[in-house]
């Protein structure tokens, strides 16, 4: 194992810029960890040995700055450390820690991105095979499949056909229960169409079908082997020129993803080693293939692949978690489908008086008491605050001199017998009298009454003592606490729903545990927009009340409609939106 892994750090060493120090470590029965690796070779790495150790207990990439005693490089070069977790032994935790001094190599994520990349060729190298296969030309296959952008199948398949002595090597994919041609060595295109093709896609269906290895013609082969067919392998040999074809299935998970056909020339002896080795080539690529195959594949062909292998675990053998958790949710789809519930229609409510008197300014003034403010509750005739009255006061006493003045005269007037003078200044009294009674109006109206008992719901005068205010300004507005409103906020798409007489139920935040009956009343036919949607006002009646309720509690309300399927209940919002979106790109 240990020549595996040190091939494979060295080789990331090589490819990640700026790399000066790497270790891989395996974690130990003692909970302790076992350097397996480390580059340069003979070089000690404690700090590195740590850091791995840590990513592989936690499963997790953990990155840091090194500590300057542990690596004494130039205090001016930046240094970067960057471990992630691997796994190639069953129940053995492992590593690899790298350190990076050279900013061209990339941020902590793209090197935790390449490394974690790269461990999956190294869990695929290190994975136990045949002593007949070499360590080193696994470890060079890997990486010649998780190292290309483009054209990896190709690339994989020409540098096995060309390391192993092969006239072609093909490489396919199982595509709807049948193998497709995915590569050819040496052919960068080809088409699908041909008959060579269609012969290698025959010859890997062949041995995917029988999940099992597939050599034409066999020489030496007994049990098992001299008894599996061979019909495809032999009109590939027959009718492409080849000598002698091996097919073997590629498997990840214990699922068949694919497969690779081996081909050599006329004259050439295949010997049972060779085939070994083609059966734990194919083994040992197979993962790291259709992991990078899936990595390129489009959304589409992966959310096909995800939902093919959903059915596979569902209707195929084995699997009883996937069967259940299927069986379950088509018991609960059914359910929802024929069972009723009543259909409910959620909108905020707010609660208010029923009745609410505002308490205005008579005249123009000044504020000079506060009794009262929002929140407390009040008697009728309770004085909730005071205008001033220096100034009407003064005019009382004006208006007053002036009457005793003008009767002072109508006496003399009325002595003298001037009829003249005694209609004018009786006139005169007259109006001073209007003056005077106007101006204990106005004395009246100084002081801000409470209409009747309840709750003040609005004005706070206690902060704007001394403040002038106009005639007719909202001062207080008082609410009863005997009668109630609810005021709902329904939403435009469930509108329709909602008719007069419906009832419901309203749970306030203040009391959530304790959801009050209520009857529609009216359904205002004006909407308001607010948080970018459309509302329409519904009123509703309460059909119980509390003490503890207080006019502007808010809370949900939910609007009893009728019962339906409750599959349409938890899904109309869904359907009425597609149709909704449907309709509008709807030529």
């Amino acid at each position: 194992m240990e020549p595996v892994v040190q091939a494979w750090l060295t080789r990331q060493c090589e490819l990640i810029a700026g790399v000066s120090r790497g270790v891989v470590v395996l974690s130990t029965q003692d909970g302790g960890g076992e350097v397996v690796a480390c580059w340069p070779p003979e070089t000690a790495a404690p700090d590195l040995a740590t850091l791995a150790q840590v990513a592989g207990a936690r499963r997790a990439i953990v990155g840091r700055e090194p500590d300057p005693a542990a690596a004494p490089e130039e205090a001016s070069t930046k240094h970067v450390q960057v471990a992630v977790p691997v796994c190639w032994l069953p129940g053995r935790a492992a590593g690899v820690a790298v350190e990076v001094t050279d900013d061209s190599a990339g941020g902590p994520e793209e090197i935790a991105a390449q490394l974690r990349c790269a461990a999956a060729g190294l869990e695929v190298a290190a994975a136990p095979r045949p002593e007949s296969l070499s360590l080193a030309l696994i470890v060079e296959l890997v990486d010649v499949a998780l190292g290309h952008d483009h054209n990896t199948d190709t690339a994989v398949a020409t540098e096995l056909a060309t390391r192993l002595g092969c006239e072609r090597v093909s490489i396919g994919f199982l595509h709807r229960g049948q193998c497709r041609v995915a590569a050819v060595s040496h052919s960068a295109q080809f088409r699908e169409q041909t008959q060579l093709v269609r012969s290698l896609a025959g010859a890997m269906d062949e041995a995917c079908d029988q999940d099992a290895r597939v050599v034409y013609p066999l020489t030496g082969g007994t049990g098992d082997a001299a008894l599996r067919i061979t019909r495809a392998h032999q009109q590939l040999v027959e009718n492409h020129g080849s000598g002698a074809a091996c097919s073997v299935p590629m498997a990840r998970a214990d699922r068949i993803v694919g497969a690779i056909t081996f081909e050599w020339p006329r004259g050439r002896t295949l010997a049972p080693a060779a085939v070994d080795v083609c059966e734990s080539v194919a083994r040992s690529l197979g993962p790291a293939l259709e992991i990078k195959r899936s990595a390129d594949a489009r959304l589409l062909d992966r959310g096909r692949d995800q939902l093919r292998e959903l059915a596979v675990r569902v209707f195929g053998p084995g699997h009883p978690t996937a069967k259940t958790i299927a069986v379950a949710s088509l018991l609960a789809l059914a359910w929802m489908a024929l069972a009723h519930g009543t259909y409910r229609v959620s909108a905020r409510a707010t609660l208010e008086g029923r009745i609410q008197r505002a308490v205005v300014a008579g005249f123009d003034g000044y504020i000079s008491q506060a009794n009262a403010r929002a929140g407390d509750l009040v008697t009728a005739g309770q004085i909730l605050g005071r205008l001033d009255q220096r100034d009407l006061q003064l005019e009382k006493r004006k208006w007053t001199g002036r009457k005793a003045q003008i009767r002072k005269e109508y006496r003399e007037a009325f002595a003298g017998h001037d009829r003249s003078q005694v209609s004018i200044l009786s006139a005169k009294i007259a109006q001073a009298d209007a003056e005077l009674d106007l101006l204990d109006e106005q004395l009246e109206r100084t002081l801000l009454v409470a209409p009747f008992a309840g709750v003040v719901v609005k004005g706070d005068l206690s902060q704007s003592l001394g403040s002038p205010v106009e005639k007719g300004e909202v001062l207080f507005q008082v609410a009863p606490l005997d009668g109630y409103r609810i005021m709902l906020q329904v939403d435009e798409r469930d509108i329709a729903d909602v008719s007069v007489g419906n009832r419901g139920k309203l749970a306030l935040s203040a009391m959530p545990g304790r959801p009050l009956p209520f009857t529609v009343e009216r359904v205002t036919p004006v909407a308001t927009g607010s948080d970018g949607h459309n509302y329409f006002r519904v009123e509703a009646r309460l059909d119980r009340r509390l003490d503890a309720l207080r006019p502007g509690m808010e809370g949900i309300a939910k609007i009893a409609i009728e019962p339906r399927r409750l599959l349409w209940i938890w899904t109309h919002g869904l359907t009425d939106w597609l149709r909704l979106w449907a309709w509008s790109w709807w030529p």
